[in-house]
């Protein structure tokens, strides 16, 4: 159990200490570099930017197809209570619960104008993508053990987890070709970092006659990691052993800022954007095409109940899920435009689509805002974007597609978030594809 569950930890605790994503809010605000993060043909009215580590970009996407945070703290609050039914709450989930996900981190990001009607940027990041499907019970394994004592032996059949973690160097360049056609390419450097992936991943949970509790899996998990396993963990015959740890405990000081890269692939992003006249634009973009993979320090392990198997793998392969956005822009006046956006997902689990209406524009020259409505996973999402300069050269954003969930927490079930801090100078007014500075902010 312990084996399996460090895997879990090492990429849970990736995928959470980054931040969150409001990719279809945050599409039409050209004064903030990050549009080019869903589009590279999409020109950011700003001549340069800068976004430093910490302070830069934020972005997190969580969807959860059973229940919302709310639904779950109640169930947790209420387990000790004896006149408390959770099989309600557990059937209400349905036979599966599906939990996807995607955050990203931008450690360094830079970009620029260029003269010829382009533009120029490039970033290091860390993205996390999560995709797990199974059986409703699993709302018991987020539980204490000793809360779920009577429940026991519990088993959850039929998993299917999908984590992966990876860094990513990747470098933008926009051109305007002729009057009314832009076009972007974003070829990337993959470092696979950490991932899981499983199908039908079976797990029992018991009490022990001597009052401890057991878990015993049966399955394969293959597992991706950034070092390799403690061989202190495999015996001879290939099992683990439990005694041990499955990384050594100081395997953090053998890794170096190249260990990034140190399995890596490529990944391209490819936009065009299209300005039929003074009022009507179109774009589209398709993102993400590549996987990670593992070259070395990927391994299979076979689970049958008290074993586990260890095989190293040559090689693995993670899917990164592709997005497709399709957008149309209309411009009500100089400071003003409406945009439709249309956004599909593809996880392996399925296909995720959202469509986007919003109101964009400037207030003066210190604060850029947008108004949304989204209709996708929910019908409820009114989403709010805000960009105020509070310091000359320095703009502070936070974007959402979900503003009413700010408000009340416990609603959350479906969630984009960004938010961070720019440094940038020069704005452009031209309403198509260029640069070309116009004023300084």
């Amino acid at each position: 159990m312990k084996k399996i569950c460090f895997v879990f930890a090492f990429v849970l605790s990736c995928f959470w200490n980054s931040e969150i994503q409001a990719q279809m809010t945050l599409y039409y605000m050209d004064r903030l570099p990050q549009i080019q993060l869903y589009n590279p043909a999409l020109i950011p009215k700003v001549g340069f930017f800068l976004e430093l580590p910490i302070i830069g970009n934020h972005q997190v996407e969580l969807n959860n197809s059973g229940f919302n945070l709310g639904q779950f703290l109640d169930f947790s609050d209420n387990l000790d209570n004896a006149n408390y039914n959770p099989n309600e709450f557990v059937n209400s989930i349905g036979d599966y619960n599906k939990t996807t996900g995607e955050l990203r981190t931008n450690l360094l990001n830079f970009g620029f104008s260029l003269k010829n009607n382009g533009y120029f940027s490039m970033g290091f990041a860390v993205r996390n993508f999560i995709d797990l499907t199974a059986p409703a019970d699993i709302v018991y394994l987020l539980e204490d053990n000793e809360k779920i004592a009577n429940k026991m032996p519990l088993a959850i059949n039929g998993m299917n987890v999908r984590m992966n973690t990876f860094s990513q160097l990747s470098i933008t360049y926009a051109r305007t070709i002729g009057t009314k056609l832009t076009v972007g390419i974003t070829p990337k450097i993959i470092g696979a970092l950490g991932g899981i992936y499983s199908e039908r991943l079976n797990a029992e949970l018991d009490k022990t006659d001597q009052g401890e509790f057991d878990t015993k899996f049966d399955g394969r998990v293959q597992i991706g990691l950034p070092v390799a396993i403690n061989p202190q963990a495999i015996g001879s015959n290939g099992q683990l052993d439990t005694n041990e740890d499955l990384l050594d405990p100081d395997w953090a000081k053998n890794l170096y800022v190249g260990s990034a890269f140190q399995n890596a692939t490529l990944a391209v992003d490819l936009g065009a954007n299209y300005q039929l006249n003074e009022i009507w634009s179109f774009s589209a973009s398709l993102l993400d095409l590549g996987k990670s993979g593992w070259k070395k320090y990927a391994y299979d392990i076979s689970y049958n109940g008290e074993n586990a198997t260890v095989k190293d793998l040559s090689k693995l392969k993670m899917k990164i899920p592709v997005k497709i956005f399709i957008g149309a822009d209309y411009k009500l006046s100089p400071d003003w435009n409406a945009g439709f956006l249309f956004r599909n997902v593809g996880y392996e689990s399925g296909n995720f689509s959202s469509a986007t209406f919003s109101l964009n524009g400037y207030v003066g020259r210190m604060l850029s805002t947008s108004v949304s409505y989204t209709a996708g996973h929910r019908f409820d999402n009114l989403g709010f974007g805000l960009r105020l300069r509070f310091f000359p050269g320095t703009d502070l954003y936070l974007v959402t597609d979900n503003v009413l969930q700010a408000f009340n927490y416990k609603n959350i079930q479906y969630s984009r978030v960004s938010f961070g801090i720019n440094l940038a100078f020069g704005v452009s007014s031209k309403i198509s594809g260029t640069a070309e500075i116009d004023e300084e902010l």
